[in-house]
């Protein structure tokens, strides 16, 4: 990965119009953007396909974030990052997300332009993980 371009980004979330216009605006930005609209779809096609970065929503009626993302590390260890978005601002999520794996927290709704900084971010330090 040596830039944005060559990460491959999942993002999960079950309010689609949500995801819909993110992954939009993130493939205008060059972003290899697959999307899921449940946590069930995401496990599925995390499962079968290489990630860089997962964007998961923390609600979601069939399996919720934390649920999902035990489950990828679980499948895939610490090889690929997590940033975690929630409609809710609460310290006690952000923790038990953290906890569970995640690498980063934030709420909904987001801009773009601060989702792209915070991959940016990330995908820096998963290449310094990777080159340790």
């Amino acid at each position: 990965m040596s830039s944005l371009e060559d990460c491959k980004l999942l993002f999960v979330d079950d309010e689609e119009e949500f995801l819909g216009t993110m992954a939009k605006y993130l493939r205008r930005k060059k972003l290899d953007v697959a999307t899921a609209s449940s946590g069930r779809a995401g496990l599925d096609w995390f499962g079968n396909h290489p990630v860089d970065i997962v964007v998961l929503d923390m609600k979601m009626p069939d399996l919720g974030g934390i649920e999902v993302l035990r489950e990828m590390r679980r499948l895939k260890g610490e090889d690929f990052g997590v940033i975690i978005l929630s409609g809710h601002a609460h310290t006690g999520l952000a923790l038990e997300a953290m906890r569970a794996g995640a690498d980063d927290f934030l709420l909904k709704p987001c801009s773009v332009e601060n989702l792209l900084e915070r991959i940016d971010l990330l995908r820096d330090r998963l290449l310094e993980r990777r080159s340790a």
